[in-house]
């Protein structure tokens, strides 16, 4: 144990010797070093008195030296510091979950509806007791104004001020043109330079094959969507100046005709002007959204009080709203090319569009007229009725019955407005309900497909569907490649449509799904339980595509569940900004894992 002590104290001592040499040899070289360079500075001085240079003071040489020193280590201190300030912002752009597009765009969407939420429940602007500060029923309110769906747990009509209409206007104008487009339209407007940042944005919000044409896209269609809002609105005013909206439906239930609760413009100039700016905004943008009455537009489609000036107006409109951007830009190139004398075609996608889009105009009504005709005499559409109803508004299919045909005209005008609103629209002349299911689901169907991307509707969109016709006739076919019009639709393009249709497909079914187990006891009240599995699927699909027609009214609506509630709302909200880039939003992966890959293997399928 001693030897063991004795070593170590010696190995100690060994250890603090060397110790004492090592600082005294550093010691030494300091010395040799200082003195090196004392002699230096000597030998420039005497070198640069020779040369009849200015004279330095040997005090002014050491000054400099030594501040050189200290400029050297301050310059290596702010170098770490900056080192160390990227890689914290290195740390949290990696933490971060979003995306740098998709995500800003997902960013500023959330901040709008929280801001539309907190306004619209607001004392002054809500004027409905009951809904005051009721959050959950601005935020759904606010979420179907932003996304242009027009789905209600309210009546915009009388439960909202003036002011709660403006604010609801608002938001209608900001989901359906964009805000990033707003922005650069007012850059435009002031010649300010659009950054590079910007123009990614507003590509990404409103659709546009390359970034180069993305900001004159924009600008064509803002002009193009204002010029048509700014016309139909001169045309609504004097529409609702010189119609009266009735009051009563030509429908009998409970043994009196339906009271329509309608807000009338007739002869009124401040409420004729608000109610023309109102719905020419809201059909332009493929809102939804009306003040006339919580029927939508009933009043003025009922005998003595029809007015097909008003119903075409809004048709027109909410099909101009919903071609998209793109479509916008070709037509205008177009019709310059023309004027020069000068051909240029359209692209493919403004092609795919106007025919699936013209398609779907004319198949969906023909496919609802033959439905409602096989059954003509007992169809809600040919024929006018007298009904009782139940505890919450709804009719009672066992008491109905036929009081007379309707006019063949009307009939056919009913279903003409009703099914094309379907596409992205979401007004209705009639109750929706008075379809039968055939008809309903149908309709369920056009709402799930929409209109055009980068347009005001929702839906998987036209091109969506185009594509994957077109995926399908090539492997009919035998073909390898997509084709169209002599162009090949890139492999991505196509597997991502596939993508779009089956996953929208699956959150239409689990939104389904969870609709009705959350609001069973709601839905057993107003359908008897399973007989309204078609109805959801309507309100769901009507969500997702943002069009708006529900098959619940507002009351039922609003008693439906908490999770109900907030699944229509992301419905409301995935249709408006795309699934493509609600995918994209937390998508951070770059090119460079694409660089390798592994080997194939075939798989059976079918």
């Amino acid at each position: 144990m001693s030897e063991n002590n004795n070593h170590h104290d010696e190995e100690s001592f060994s250890e603090l010797e060397s110790e004492e040499i090592t600082k005294a040899t550093e010691s030494e070289n300091a010395k040799l070093s200082k003195e090196s360079t004392l002699k230096k500075d000597f030998d420039s001085l005497d070198h640069s008195v020779n040369n009849n240079e200015p004279k330095v003071s040997l005090f002014d040489k050491m000054r400099n030296h030594f501040s050189a020193k200290k400029t050297k280590k301050q310059t290596k201190k702010n170098l770490e510091k900056q080192t160390k300030k990227t890689s914290a912002l290195n740390k949290l752009k990696n933490w971060w979950p979003l995306s740098k597009v998709s995500g800003r765009i997902f960013l500023i969407y959330i901040c709008v509806i929280i801001a539309g939420m907190i306004l619209l429940a607001i004392p002054g602007v809500v004027i409905k007791e009951g809904i005051k500060w009721d959050f959950l029923t601005s935020l759904f309110t606010t979420s179907s104004a932003f996304s242009d769906t027009g789905i209600d747990t309210v009546n915009p009509s009388a439960d909202y001020s003036f002011w709660g209409q403006l604010i609801i206007l608002f938001l209608i104008e900001m989901g359906g043109v964009g805000i990033l487009t707003f922005k650069v339209v007012l850059y435009l407007a002031l010649n300010k330079r659009i950054s590079v940042s910007d123009a990614q944005l507003a590509q990404s919000e409103r659709g546009s094959s390359d970034l180069y044409s993305a900001v004159g896209m924009i600008r064509d269609g803002f002009v193009w969507l204002t010029s048509v809002q700014i016309l139909a609105m001169a045309i609504l005013f004097f529409a609702f100046y010189f119609t009266d909206p009735a009051q009563t439906s030509d429908y009998v239930l409970n043994g009196k005709k339906e009271n329509l609760e309608a807000i009338s413009s007739y002869h009124s100039f401040p409420k004729a002007l608000w109610f023309a700016v109102f719905h020419s905004t809201s059909a332009i943008n493929n809102a939804g959204f009306d003040i006339v009455s919580p029927n939508s537009l009933q009043p003025y489609n009922t005998s003595g009080n029809v007015s097909y000036l008003i119903q075409i107006t809004f048709l027109v409109e909410w099909v101009v709203g919903g071609l998209g951007y793109p479509t916008y830009h070709d037509l205008k190139k177009k019709i310059k090319a023309k004027r020069k004398g000068e051909f240029v075609p359209f692209s493919l996608f403004t092609k795919l569009n106007f025919i699936v889009y013209g398609t779907l105009f004319i198949a969906g009504p023909l496919a609802v007229f033959g439905i409602e005709f096989a059954d003509r005499d007992g169809s809600l559409i040919f024929n006018n009725y007298t009904a009782t109803t139940n505890e919450v508004g709804v009719v009672d299919p066992t008491s109905i019955k036929m009081t007379g045909e309707k006019p063949v005209g009307e009939a056919i005008m009913n279903i003409i407005f009703n099914t094309t609103s379907t596409r992205n629209a979401g007004f209705s002349t009639i109750n929706i309900n008075d379809f039968n299911a055939g008809s309903k689901t149908v309709m369920g169907i056009l709402m799930f497909i929409g209109s055009a991307p980068s347009s005001t509707a929702g839906g998987i969109r036209t091109t969506t569907l185009a594509v994957i016709i077109l995926a399908i006739n090539a492997i009919v076919h035998g073909r390898s490649k997509t084709t169209a019009f002599k162009k090949t639709i890139p492999d991505k393009t196509v597997k991502r449509a596939f993508g779009v249709f089956f996953l929208s497909a699956l959150i239409v079914a689990i939104a389904i799904i969870i609709c009705y187990a959350d609001s069973h006891k709601v839905l057993s009240i107003s359908y008897n339980g399973d007989a309204a599995i078609v109805e959801l699927f309507m309100l769901v699909t009507s969500a997702y595509g943002t069009v708006g027609l529900n098959p619940f009214t507002a009351s039922q609506t609003f008693e439906f569940g908490v999770l109900t509630k907030l699944v229509i709302i992301v419905m409301m909200f995935i249709g408006q900004f795309g699934i493509s880039n609600t995918l994209l939003v937390f998508n951070k992966n770059t090119s460079a894992e694409e660089q390798y890959g592994y080997l194939e293997e075939e798989v059976v399928i079918g």
